[in-house]
């Protein structure tokens, strides 16, 4: 009887644990709803384990169909849950595969604890299906994030539940054909208190993840231009003077490019500022079309723009600078033009202060801008070769 009690305790906890996760994730997500639609997902996938955890420990006072299909079945589906929830937070397809096997299982445990009562088979179906949906979230993380400590904690957890399932689902024939979930056994104990310690395991994991995504949102606000995506002025500042820095080190080329919407304020004058907002952020897609990983790209001023293009030599940025401007604008924004001033940044001698190498770089780059304002815009202007320093 004392065994029993204990099991029984053990499943009910579990879905306890579960509850507790998921009113931290909801909270998260009501805080944070365009940014972490996830935690949606993550929220639900513990309530839905807690329903079917409190279901099954009713196992003697409802019917078995109720217990064992739905209990399970909320269960199996809350695991799905989370999983889902991870494929949202990294913006893949929802896959519909977990809820196809759902069904089949749902079919299979029914005939298996009305038709053929048959308890190690049900002990074998569940844990199996429960280690592969783990062992495809587990992919999932692995695919995405392996470095952060959030997604290698939670990768963790995420396996030592896949391998505490699988342990199970292959001990499923060691249990009697008429034993029961609360039956007294050792493997059922190990069991259960490892998916217990899993899904607490689990759940912190997904809050370090949330909590991470919102530390590299504050981040960005506080160094990317909200409305355009591109690098404040200031942290244009800082990365494209490290960048120089490293150029002077190796003694490698750069250029640099200023950019500028023609006629910007006629934009603004005659379509309203929503519309400029908008011309604004398609030509920052446009430039972030055509610039490397390594380029850096910032916004300096209203409609004026900034390029770092390290490790280039002046014809290649010439290129580059041409196809930014060729590329054609967006269907729903009026159409616009950019004139561009580029200079070529020579390697400055090692004694040379970076800042002031980054400083004559943009006058002469904005020189040459001018000039292109001066030709009748819509063009690329290179300044004078020399070295900017």
């Amino acid at each position: 009887m004392t065994s029993e009690l204990d099991l029984r305790a053990v499943v009910l906890l579990l879905g306890a644990i579960g509850v507790l996760t998921s009113v931290v994730l909801l909270h998260l997500w009501r805080q944070n709803r365009e940014l972490l639609p996830a935690a949606a997902w993550w929220a639900a996938g513990p309530l839905v384990i807690f329903v079917g955890t409190v279901l099954m420990g009713l196992r003697g006072w409802i019917s078995p169909p109720v217990s064992i299909v739905l209990g399970n079945g909320c269960i199996v589906g809350g695991a799905a849950l989370m999983y889902m929830g991870s494929c949202r937070f990294w913006d893949e397809r929802l896959p519909r595969w977990p809820w196809v096997w759902l069904g089949v299982t749902a079919v299979a445990l029914l005939l298996l604890s009305t038709v053929w009562p048959h308890y190690p088979l049900r002990l074998m179906i569940v844990p199996g299906l429960m280690a592969v949906v783990q062992l495809a979230h587990l992919q999932l993380v692995w695919r995405h994030d392996r470095s952060s400590f959030a997604a290698r904690f939670l990768l963790g957890w995420i396996a030592f539940s896949a391998v505490a399932l699988a342990f199970r689902s292959a001990t499923a024939q060691l249990e009697a054909r008429d034993a029961d979930l609360f039956t007294p056994s050792v493997w059922q104990n190990i069991y259960l208190g490892s998916y217990a310690f899993s899904l607490l395991g689990e759940g912190i994991g997904l809050v370090l993840l949330a909590q991470q995504r919102l530390q590299q949102h504050i981040r960005d606000l506080a160094t990317h231009d909200s409305l355009t995506g591109a690098l404040t002025r200031a942290a244009f500042w800082d990365a494209a003077t490290h960048e120089l820095r490293r150029q002077q080190r190796s003694m490698r080329p750069a250029a640099l490019l200023m950019l500028d919407l023609d006629h910007f304020k006629r934009v603004n004058d005659t379509h309203g500022h929503p519309t400029g907002d908008r011309v604004l952020r398609d030509f920052a897609q446009r430039v972030r079309r055509t610039l490397r990983a390594t380029d850096r790209f910032g916004r300096y001023g209203g409609e004026e723009f900034v390029v770092l293009l390290p490790d280039t030599e002046a014809t290649a940025a010439l290129a580059i600078a041409e196809r930014i401007r060729a590329q054609p604008c967006a269907a729903d924004v009026p159409a616009y033009t950019v004139s561009i001033g580029l200079t070529a940044v020579a390697p400055a001698g090692a004694d040379a202060p970076p800042g002031v190498t980054l400083e004559a770089a943009i006058a002469l780059a904005d020189a040459a801008l001018y000039e292109a304002k001066a030709r009748g815009r819509d063009r690329v202007v290179q300044a004078p070769t020399g070295t900017a320093a």
